[in-house]
């Protein structure tokens, strides 16, 4: 049997719908809720996950302006502890020596 004789042979009426019992629409109901509870988290799940990323980049900048402030004062520690640590090195260096 050829697929040209199968497709002339298939039948032109529309098929008869036998009607839905209960169970059957609870079913649908039931999937079809579910499938839309997870459509729906998903896009809470996107939504919270942006403003997080928003609320991060708002307290990047006001952390990097906080040290943009202190920084010249760290600047001055950092020349401070530079010579500390070199005073101690040739305390180390010149006590060993001898």
């Amino acid at each position: 049997m050829s697929i040209l004789s199968f497709l002339s042979r298939r039948s032109t009426r529309a098929p008869i719908r036998q009607p839905l019992s209960i169970t059957d629409i609870i079913h649908r109901t039931f999937v079809s809720g579910l499938a839309g509870l997870t459509l729906y988290g998903l896009f809470l799940g996107v939504a919270v996950h942006r403003e997080t990323l928003a609320k991060g980049r708002e307290l990047m900048v006001q952390r990097d302006a906080e040290v943009a402030v202190a920084q010249p004062q760290d600047v001055a520690d950092e020349v401070r502890e530079q010579a500390l640590a070199e005073a101690a090195q040739s305390v180390l260096f010149t006590g060993s020596k001898s």
